[in-house]
């Protein structure tokens, strides 16, 4: 175990040199740097030291921290250092070194800022030497770049070298002697025979394990070992696996308790649900507003081939120094830094290719609609009584309703004896046969394959003094609308520099500029595209031109529109999709800037500043022809005087939208990092934080709009937007033609953090936060409560007594404490919308909220107790967790008081509470690792449990339970809840059946809310991954299969039970495939569960029944699913290979995302994506 012990502590000298951990981000304007350079060149390093029997290695970290300079060292030879005892004061680093080797068996030697340990050499006789061999060689890393400070060493022996800055090596030994062993922190260990080289390379591959040994919070960076939080870190080397796309989906699979953007289940209901985003230290919000007023959270942008690692913070302990905003998680992205040596530059082309699909597997083909347009003629009795009432129904058909589909139209001619049986009959085969046909139109026409495209460039060079990072990314991608894509450009510059021993100035600059084209016109929404289509529909004829849909309005509308002279609405489907395109133009810029000052060895104090600025442009041009345009100028049109008057000018219309958001983050904070006596370790901080945000919204509406002359006509305002019915007979009001919207939040808080090791053995670790903010009430009981928590962690493996030697590692570590969470939308003084009047002109205001000086924010207490081992040689790795979350005072929905005026609205007041509790499992095990086929395994499962404990609402009418449950959140249940009647069968004339509250089979008694009942939640109970890495030689295959249940999903592709509707676009629509499976005689009831198909001319016509029906729980689903996620295969090009063509390394991969959905309920598989296509990644990777 003594050995386990040196070796995690050697982990973290050396982690310091390969990975540059606890490296900060970089200071505005590279310039001023390269001015202090010359400066910061001269001066001299000295060391002060005040030790007693303290371990050489820890000598070495106060050497490192004085100086700056890095240790590397044999990790078998540095096992017989002696203790060192020695005081002295502004050594010069040289002097210092010397004092301290003194009576030691090494020798050093320093290379610039790194000191190379060796053993003392020895005299040796002639006999002795005649016995002794040496071998050399170089030690790369899996980009072909030397690694310095690598242990090199006989395999069943202490005899051992380090290699150098250049990673090269050479080792004298006994000629017994046969296998060579080479290893080094976060990378996996290499094993090689002797035989007759004299020249050995080696190249390492990384370890995920090993490399985790640090953990980055934001504020501070602390060893793995001393923390006492639940986190999880993901490695760019796992990451690399994937396509870099966006941070959801990377971290999909990686993270236990991490599912749809969540971590550990929701707790809050009307307030922020996702986690507190972290780049290089600095929160990143990237929200905006509408015009509502509603919040938007998304995931920030960045470049994401710069991500070094990602931490995820589970729990108070981990996350709760982040205040008023932990509650959700923490997700902490530490962005890459140049390694020392040589320019490294990296270049990256991924190419994706999606195949269009459409599934069209469970909706009635042409067949279906014919065989049901049918059975509503042979039902119509309009149609079978006489001649003269079919030809007053064809005409009503005809002429008072949208114009009927193709098929109908045959049909009316059929009994209306225009066309004979014959006819009828090959005409309605003919259109039976073509089986999907709109839709392969659609697909042929108006999409295509999305494909994806992104590049990136990075260049770095690390001295012992400087650091410089800069990558640019593109990104172009096609969508699968034939006229929406965008085109995305990064840029990132870093810069750390050491001016003196003591100050450290970080600057950097993030910058993305995006350009998006929209395609607002959808052929696959009747309602957007203007039409109800049916599955025998084209787009273009036999001969190639396109095709003009019929007007969808009756025959009076179309009359007034041709003696009126309105303009034309009929239909050209093809000739709408490139018109009222939105085009949006995105700017956002993070610049920051760091100090680090050392005011002693175990003291420091840091300030830094962020700024965010960012700008979202939209446009849409809605030109004068297009359908839309047209309908809508008509609608207003009325006549005056003999005189048709378009209220709404003539012209295009122009939309235009723009928002602003810019922040601020301002950061002060003392460090404390001390070990006393080489057992008692000390860390502390203190800091004050000032953040502000601003976000800004504004749209503007133009009518008969020039394009030309970027002119607009007048409106008059009160009327369009009082409303009125105008030509084409139905109402017609005009939303407000502008909107603005403004939200400001400011927090200045103060915190503090510390923790106590004793031997690396016991930790004990608290943290407090105070945050002021405008976002919650004057109240002082709230505004003063700090957030806070406390841990502890014990090493069991590291106590004397623990002696099992299968066991490398055994830690317990618990934690309780308090979060918060906001809603950034919400405010405790009186807030009100104004709007246009059009009875007494001017505006009025509409009080959406009433003032509330008791609003605060949400607290989340969270229990964690988790275990973390480590066995077999570090063969198998994991963690075990257990916690319980209890969120208090959530924002949640109450009705409105009556004689406020709020009667029937719903407010929001800190008057709710949910829980939830679950567990947690991570496995990581390399099956094998000592042959050129290396076989890794991993294993997540994450459960939790959402319950609502506290809420006071209730849903005034039963839709309302039915439609939107997260608005009227029931006690006892999941807040994600699903709510449905439940299901009776189908009676025997085959009319849907539910139960009611009584328990009583019931055809109509459906509006009580007591009948409605609690069927699942939307959201995984348990979820996780299963990972499989098999390595041969430079071949890498990685599968990833992610799974979840526990949950259900609501079906949306009912049948529909009612056609015929006067009132709907069509009279039969497409609808599920199901319909086939209908009642259609008495004893049906016993083989289905789909009613009869009634049409409104049936005497038993009612919408009753499809309510029933659709609200009814044989609609809800087990969503329960594995899916495979990822299949990456990678081939690294030899390195002789790609230096004979100047490459330092080269590698190719190829993946296939989302190739397979395998739902645990059949029915459930297309909602859940088993039907969609999945993407085809290849992309090439190349180092210079």
């Amino acid at each position: 175990m003594k050995k386990n012990r040196l070796k995690k502590r050697h982990f973290l000298e050396i982690a310091f040199l390969r990975h540059g951990i606890n490296k900060n981000v970089l200071l505005l304007g590279l310039f001023m740097l390269f001015g202090l350079w010359n400066f910061a060149s001269a001066q001299t390093k000295s060391v002060t030291l005040d030790v007693k029997d303290m371990p050489l290695r820890e000598v070495f970290k106060l050497v490192k921290t004085q100086t700056g300079v890095n240790f590397v060292y044999s990790e078998i030879e540095i096992q017989k250092a002696s203790n060192v005892t020695l005081k002295f004061e502004n050594l010069p680093l040289k002097t210092a070194l010397e004092r301290i080797f003194k009576d030691q068996p090494y020798t050093f030697e320093i290379q610039g800022d790194i000191v190379v340990v060796k053993p003392a050499t020895q005299k040796k006789v002639v006999q002795e030497e005649k016995k002794k061999r040496s071998i050399k060689g170089q030690v790369l890393d899996e980009n072909g770049q030397p690694i310095p400070g690598a242990n090199i060493w006989l395999k069943g022996t202490t005899t051992g070298v380090p290699s150098d800055v250049n990673g090269n090596y050479s080792l004298t030994f006994d000629g017994k002697y046969n296998v060579i062993v080479v290893s080094f922190v976060g990378y996996k260990s290499v094993e090689k025979v002797i035989g007759d080289q004299d020249v050995i390379n080696f190249k390492l591959v990384p370890d995920d394990e090993t490399i985790e040994e640090v953990v980055v919070t934001g504020y501070q960076t602390i060893s793995k070992e001393r923390s006492t939080g639940a986190f999880a870190k993901v490695s760019s080397q796992v990451l690399e696996m994937r396509r870099m796309d966006n941070l959801s989906s990377v971290l999909e699979g990686q993270i236990a308790g991490y599912s749809d953007g969540i971590i550990r289940g929701v707790s809050t209901m009307n307030a922020q649900k996702t986690p507190l985003y972290v780049i290089d230290g600095f929160p990143v919000e990237n929200t905006s507003i509408d015009a509502s007023g509603s919040v938007t959270e998304n995931a920030p942008v960045l470049n994401m081939e710069d991500i070094e690692s990602i931490t995820v913070l589970k729990d108070a302990s981990a996350a709760s120094i982040y205040g008023a905003r932990a509650a959700n998680g923490v997700i902490v992205i530490t962005t890459k830094k140049a390694k020392q040596g040589k320019t490294q530059i990296q270049l990256s082309g991924v190419l994706t290719v999606r195949p269009y699909s459409y599934y069209t597997g469970n909706l009635t083909n042409s067949a279906d609609i014919i065989e049901l347009e049918k059975q509503w003629a042979a039902e119509n009795p309009e149609l079978n009584n006489g001649i003269d009432r079919a030809l007053a129904e064809a005409m009503n058909r005809r002429n008072n309703y949208a114009s009927p589909s193709a098929g109908i139209n045959i049909l009316l001619d059929l009994y209306t004896n225009k066309i004979t049986q014959s006819e009828a009959d090959a005409k309605l085969s003919e259109l039976a046969s073509r089986g999907y046909s709109y839709y392969k139109d659609v697909e042929k026409y108006a999409k295509r394959n999305p494909f994806y495209q992104q590049y990136n460039l990075s260049v770095g060079k690390a001295t012992d003094r400087n650091n410089f990072m800069l990558s640019a990314s593109y990104r172009n991608n096609k969508e699968e609308d034939k006229y929406a894509k965008s085109d995305q450009i990064g840029l990132n510059i870093q810069n750390s520099m050491q001016v003196v021993s003591w100050l450290r100035a970080d600057v950097g600059v993030y910058v993305n500029f995006k350009n998006a084209t929209t395609q607002t016109y959808d052929l696959l929404n009747s309602y957007g595209a203007g039409f109800t289509a049916s599955p025998y529909d084209r787009l273009k004829d036999d001969d190639g031109n396109w095709i003009t849909m019929p007007s969808q309005y009756k025959k009076t509308i179309r009359d007034n529109i041709e003696n009126y002279g309105l303009y034309d609405v009929d239909i050209t489907p093809l000739a709408e999709l490139d018109k009222r395109l939105t085009k949006t133009k995105e700017f956002m810029s993070r610049l920051f800037a760091k100090l680090e000052v050392k005011i002693l060895p175990w003291l420091t104090y840091n300030t830094m500043f962020q700024y965010e600025y960012g700008v979202n442009r939209v446009k849409r041009l809605e030109e004068m022809d297009s359908y839309a345009t047209r309908v809508m100028i008509n609608k207003f049109a009325t006549y005056t005087d003999g005189n048709v008057v378009y209220n709404l000018p003539a012209g295009d219309i122009f939309y235009t939208q723009n928002h602003f958001s810019n922040a601020y983050n301002f950061r002060q904070q003392l460090n404390v990092d001390k070990v006393v006596n080489g057992v008692h370790g000390i860390t502390w901080i203190l800091g004050q934080e000032i953040r502000n945000t601003k976000l800004e919204y504004s749209n503007l509406t133009r009518y008969g709009y020039d394009n030309d002359l970027l002119m607009a006509q007048y409106i008059d305002e009160p009327l369009l937007t009082q409303g009125f019915s105008g030509l084409m007979n139905s109402w017609a009001s005009l939303s407000a033609p502008s909107a603005q919207r403004e939200m400001v939040n400011r927090f200045v808080s103060f915190y503090s953090n510390g923790a106590y090791s004793y031997d690396n053995r016991y930790t004990l670790s608290g943290s407090i936060r105070w945050d002021r903010s405008n976002l919650w009430g004057t109240n002082s009981k709230y505004q003063n409560k700090p957030l806070w928590s406390v841990g502890a962690n014990w090493n069991i493996s590291r106590e004397s007594f623990f002696n099992c030697s299968w066991v490398d590692m055994l830690k317990l570590r618990a934690s309780y404490g308090i979060g918060g969470n906001i809603a950034k939308n919400t405010a405790p003084y009186l807030t009100a919308n104004y709007y246009t009047s059009a009875l007494v002109g001017g505006l009025y205001g509409n009080i959406s909220s009433p003032p509330n000086p008791n609003l605060r924010w949400e607290k989340t207490t969270t229990v964690n107790v988790g275990v973390d081992f480590s066995m077999f040689t570090n063969r198998l790795v994991g963690s075990f967790e257990v916690y319980n979350k209890k969120s208090v005072d959530l924002l949640a929905n109450q009705m409105g008081v009556p004689t406020e005026g709020f009667g029937y609205s719903t407010l929001t007041f800190n008057n709710g509470a949910m829980r939830n509790r679950g567990f947690e499992l991570t496995l990581q095990g390399d099956l094998f690792r000592e042959s050129a086929f290396k076989w890794n395994m991993g294993f997540l499962l994450g459960y939790n449990k959402n319950k609502v404990t506290k809420i006071n609402v209730e849903a005034p009418v039963y839709f309302l339970q039915l439609d939107y449950p997260e608005a009227y959140p029931v006690e006892g249940n999941s807040y994600n809840g699903i709510y449905a009647y439940k299901w009776a069968g189908l009676s025997e004339t085959g009319e849907p059946q539910i139960y009611d509250k009584d328990g009583n089979i019931t055809t109509t008694d459906y509006t009580d809310l007591e009948a409605i009942h609690y069927v699942g939640t939307t959201v995984p109970e348990y979820s996780g991954s299963f990972t499989n890495v098999f390595n041969y030689k430079d071949f890498e295959l990685s599968i990833q299969m992610l799974y979840a249940g526990g949950h259900k999903i609501r079906n949306t592709n009912i049948p529909k039970i009612n056609m015929g509707d006067p009132y709907s676009n069509g009279i039969i629509d497409i609808t599920s495939r199901d319909i086939r499976k209908r009642w259609k005689q008495a004893g049906d009831e016993k083989i289905t569960d789909v009613p009869r198909l009634l049409f409104y001319t049936s005497p038993d016509f009612n919408y009753d029944r499809e309510s029933i029906y659709k609200g009814a729980d044989i609609h809800v689903w087990d969503a329960s699913h594995i899916k495979i996620s990822n299949i990456s295969l990678t081939y690294k090009l030899p390195n002789e290979w790609v230096k004979k063509i100047g490459f330092g390394g080269a590698r190719v991969q190829f993946n296939i995302e989302n190739l397979a959905t395998i739902a645990f309920d059949r029915k459930a598989g297309y909602l859940l994506g088993s039907k969609d296509k999945p993407n085809y990644v290849c992309g090439l990777y190349l180092n210079f």
